[in-house]
This record gives structure tokens, C-alpha cells and sequence, in this order.
């Protein structure tokens, strides 16, 4: 496969390493602070691009990818908010996109985990439920689109909580239907989830630690393969249902 990397920072030197393991080919490096900008790739022969950058740019690559029907594995968080404009571009677009707030394979199978466990617990009013996560104190957002996408599968299976809360409550408690999800940021932690389902008699935890940062770099690896071929708009459950 070759690939184009779009953001060379910690996370880029791990997948370029896993890469020339697999026998894969890093055609392009780009990265501003190096003199290198995305018009760059145009011309250049490449199957996939795999980015892990700030979400400042997310959308202004994005849409860029999509004009010139590039092929992308996007691994930036942040940039939620224009997720239905990203997909709107990409269903017209002869390129493609696979995105998720974590590519790691763990994280992937807790997802699984926790939509089946959120269904069984929906029956089971008992128990209140939070979730919180730690990251290294370089994270560029909070909270991480892990811990987001670990909220949405709780809302979707839980009647009885109706909205996320990020923020911090100042002066007041939570609301029963609140689910709070929380950030703490310090350190070298490359990333640590927790979903915490509590009662008054006992306490059940679901619980995601990563210890390094390459299984990130190599699930964004096998889901570039995947998607070379591709057209369109995907998630990570595309891939994930595909195996």
C-alpha cells in the first residue's frame, strides 16, 4: 500500500514505523512545520492518506480530500460537529473516508461490549451510570471522540439518560437524566476509558487501558487497506462488521 501521511507529530513516527513493517511505502509526509502543505499531495501516487492531526483543520482537509477524491483514514478527533457535512461530501465524492475517534482494535471490541452490556442494563433502573476517561496532557481535545462515542452508545440504549454533560457543575448536581461524561488530562497516558455502572449495593466497571500508542498506528494501518477500494462514507463499525 502506499501512503501519505498528513500530520507528522508523535502518533505520525509510530504508524510510519509500523508501516515499513507491513512492507507498506510512505510516499508524502505532510506537515506544515516542515515546509510540506496539503496542495502537495496533488500528483503524488498514493492509495490511502492517513492523518492524525489537530481539529482545527480537520474540516479544511477534509473537504480538500473530498474535491480531489482522495482516499482517507481519519484519525483526528475534534471535529465532530460537522460530521453530517463531512458525510454529505463524501457520499458525492469519488473518494473515500473512514473515520473514528479510536482505532484502536481494543477499543473497537469494548464498543461491542458496552452495547451489548448498556441493553442489559437498561432493564435495571438501580444502577446510574458515568464514564471518564485520562490522556496524556498533549491532547488536543476533551473530552476524546472515544469518550463520545462510548456517551452516544450509552444514550442509544439507555431510556432513562437523555444528554451528555462535559462540563463541570458549578453549584448545582447532576440531573437524573444527565450522563456525565469526564476528562482528566496530565502525563504521558496514551489513553485510559472507563465505564462505571453504580448502585447502592455494588459497583460494575467496563475499563479500556492502552499501553502504547501502536495499536492506534496499526488499526489505522488495516482499515487504510480495507479502504483503498472504496467509495464513499464509513465508519469504524463498517470495518468491524466486514470481518
Amino acid at each position: 500500500m502506499k501512503i501519505a501521511i498528513v500530520g507528522y507529530g508523535r502518533m505520525w513516527q509510530v504508524v510510519e514505523k509500523h508501516a515499513k513493517e507491513r512492507g507498506d511505502e510512505i510516499v508524502a509526509i505532510i506537515d506544515p512545520t516542515q515546509g510540506t502543505i496539503k496542495e502537495d499531495l496533488l500528483g503524488k501516487d498514493f492509495d490511502v492518506i492517513i492523518e492524525f492531526c489537530v481539529p482545527q483543520v480537520a474540516l479544511e482537509n477534509l473537504t480538500f480530500y473530498a474535491e480531489h477524491n482522495f482516499k482517507v483514514v481519519m484519525a483526528t478527533t475534534g471535529w465532530w460537529d460537522h460530521l453530517p457535512e463531512v458525510e454529505e461530501m463524501f457520499k458525492k465524492s469519488q473518494g473515500a473516508i473512514i473515520w473514528s475517534g479510536n482505532f484502536s482494535l481494543g477499543v473497537n471490541l469494548v464498543y461491542q461490549m458496552l452495547d451489548t452490556m448498556s441493553k442489559m442494563m437498561n432493564k435495571f433502573p438501580e444502577y446510574d451510570v458515568m464514564a471518564h476517561e485520562f490522556h496524556h496532557s498533549g491532547k488536543a481535545d476533551s473530552p476524546s471522540g472515544t469518550l463520545i462515542n462510548m456517551g452516544d452508545i450509552l444514550l442509544k440504549n439507555l431510556d432513562r439518560k437523555t444528554r451528555s454533560q462535559v462540563n463541570t457543575l458549578n453549584n448545582r448536581p447532576i440531573e437524573p437524566e444527565e450522563l456525565h461524561l469526564t476528562s482528566t488530562r496530565g502525563g504521558h497516558i496514551p489513553g485510559t476509558h472507563q465505564v462505571i455502572f453504580d448502585s447502592v449495593f455494588d459497583s460494575i466497571e467496563l475499563k479500556h487501558t492502552a499501553r502504547t500508542r501502536d495499536g492506534f498506528a496499526v488499526g489505522s494501518l488495516v482499515c487504510g487497506e480495507w479502504l483503498k477500494d472504496k467509495q464513499g462514507f464509513y465508519t469504524i463499525q463498517d470495518f468491524t462488521a466486514s470481518l
